[in-house]
C-alpha cells in the first residue's frame, strides 16, 4: 500500500480542513501525519484522523533562520528513511520545509495546497520576501492545488502556480457536511437562550481568528456607528484573540461579545442573524459556506479569496474593504430588510449543496490521487 505524508503547522488545521480527505483516503493508502506537538489539540486530532502515526516537528509560524532550518534537516533525513510515495503540505511555513525536504529527499509527488497569501495586504521587501517564499514552494512542488478560482487567478497574475496549479472540484480544500451544517431551528433557540439572546435582537456574528487582517477592528468600529436605540442588535466575535482585540475594544459597546474558539461552529452560528467576514486577504472563506449551510445571509468584504463564496445580492452583500462606512451601511441593510436577508440565506444553502458539498469534494481527491499515484 503506497504512503502519503501529510504536512502542516497546526493541529487545528489538521482537524478542521483534512479530517475528511484523509480519512477517504486511508481506505486506499497508508496515510501519516506531521504537525507541530499540542497536548491540548492531541486527543483531537487522534480521534478524528484516521491516520497510521502522527509525527511531531518544530514548524513554527513566525520566521527562525536556526529553528527552520534545523526543522527542514530533521525532516529531509525524515523523508530519506521513511520513503513515502507523497506528501503533502498545508499552510506556508509547513509548505516552504515540507516540499524543500521532500525535494532534497527525492520524494516523487510532492503537493502543496495554497489556501491565501500573507503578502497579499503587504508592501516594500517584507511582500517581495514573502512572495518569494510562495515562489520557492511552487518551484519545489510537484503538484499545486489552490482552494479557490479567484485565488488561483491571483497567483497567476502573480506568476505563481502557472504550469501546475489546480483546484479541486469547485474550490475548498474539502468541502463541508450539509449534514453537520444543517439549519435547526431547535439549535438556533438553544444557543440563544445560552448567551442570552432576546428573541427579536438582531445579532451579527464573526468567526474566525481575531486580528486585524481578519478586519476584526473594522467591524467593531462599523458596528458602533449603528444607533443602538434605534436597533436592536448585537455583535458577537467569535475566535482566539491573537492581538488582544477584546482588551483593546471591549468598552467600546455593550452589546459587543467575545467568544474564545468554537470547536462546534455549526451550533454557535445558529444562534445569529448575519455572518459576517470584513476581511483583507482570504484565499477562500470557509466560514462562509459553513455559515451559508445554515442559511445565513452574508456580509463579507470585496476580495478576490471571497469572490467564489458569496454570490452578490443572492446569497449576500459585499462591501469594499477597509471601508467602515460602507460596512455600516451593509449592517443597516440587514437590519432594515430581514425578509430580503432571509431569501439570501436560503439561496446559500442552495449554493453550497450544489457546489461544495463534501461528498464532491472528497470524490475529487480521490480522483486526483488516484491519477497522481499512478502516473
Amino acid at each position: 500500500m503506497k504512503k502519503i505524508c501529510f504536512i502542516v503547522s497546526s493541529p487545528l488545521t489538521a482537524h478542521s480542513f483534512l479530517s475528511g480527505p484523509v480519512n477517504e483516503l486511508s481506505n486506499d493508502y497508508e496515510i501519516y501525519l506531521i504537525v507541530n506537538e499540542n497536548k491540548k489539540y492531541k486527543k483531537l486530532i487522534n480521534n478524528t484522523l484516521n491516520v497510521k502515526k502522527v509525527f511531531h516537528f518544530e514548524i513554527l509560524r513566525k520566521i527562525s533562520v536556526f529553528k527552520d532550518l534545523r526543522c527542514l534537516i530533521k525532516m529531509t533525513y525524515f523523508f530519506k528513511k521513511n520513503k513515502f510515495d507523497a506528501i503533502h503540505s498545508v499552510s506556508p511555513k509547513a509548505g516552504l520545509i515540507g516540499m524543500l525536504a521532500g525535494r532534497i529527499a527525492l520524494i516523487p509527488k510532492r503537493i502543496h495546497t495554497f489556501t491565501g497569501q500573507v503578502w497579499a495586504t503587504k508592501k516594500g521587501f517584507f511582500r517581495f520576501f514573502l512572495k518569494s517564499i510562495d515562489r520557492v514552494i511552487d518551484n519545489s512542488a510537484t503538484h499545486i492545488l489552490v482552494d479557490g478560482k479567484s485565488q488561483l487567478k491571483f497567483l497567476f497574475d502573480n506568476n505563481i502556480a502557472k504550469k501546475k496549479g489546480e483546484i479541486l472540484g469547485n474550490g475548498s480544500i474539502a468541502g463541508i457536511s450539509t449534514k453537520r451544517f444543517n439549519p435547526s431551528l431547535n439549535e438556533r433557540k438553544k444557543q440563544r437562550k445560552k448567551l442570552n439572546i432576546a428573541k427579536e435582537e438582531w445579532v451579527f456574528m464573526f468567526l474566525g481568528r481575531l486580528n486585524k487582517d481578519k478586519g476584526v477592528i473594522d467591524l467593531i468600529k462599523s458596528f458602533c456607528l449603528i444607533d443602538q436605540t434605534k436597533n436592536n442588535c448585537s455583535l458577537y466575535l467569535v475566535g482566539n484573540d491573537e492581538e488582544k482585540i477584546k482588551e483593546k475594544f471591549n468598552s467600546y459597546s455593550n452589546k459587543i461579545f467575545f467568544i474564545a474558539h468554537e470547536k462546534f461552529p455549526e451550533k454557535l452560528i445558529q444562534a445569529c442573524d448575519t455572518f459576517c467576514l470584513p476581511s483583507y486577504r482570504e484565499g477562500f472563506g470557509i466560514s462562509i459556506i459553513e455559515a451559508s449551510s445554515l442559511k445565513k445571509p452574508i456580509i463579507c468584504s470585496d476580495i478576490y479569496g471571497l469572490n467564489d463564496t458569496v454570490i452578490e445580492g443572492l446569497t449576500g452583500l459585499k462591501h469594499e474593504v477597509g471601508n467602515i462606512i460602507k460596512m455600516k451601511n451593509k449592517l443597516e441593510y440587514a437590519l432594515s430588510n430581514p425578509s430580503i436577508m432571509k431569501k439570501m440565506g436560503e439561496n446559500g444553502r442552495k449554493y453550497v449543496e450544489k457546489n461544495f458539498n463534501e461528498d464532491i469534494l472528497l470524490n475529487a481527491w480521490k480522483d486526483f490521487y488516484h491519477k497522481s499515484l499512478e502516473s
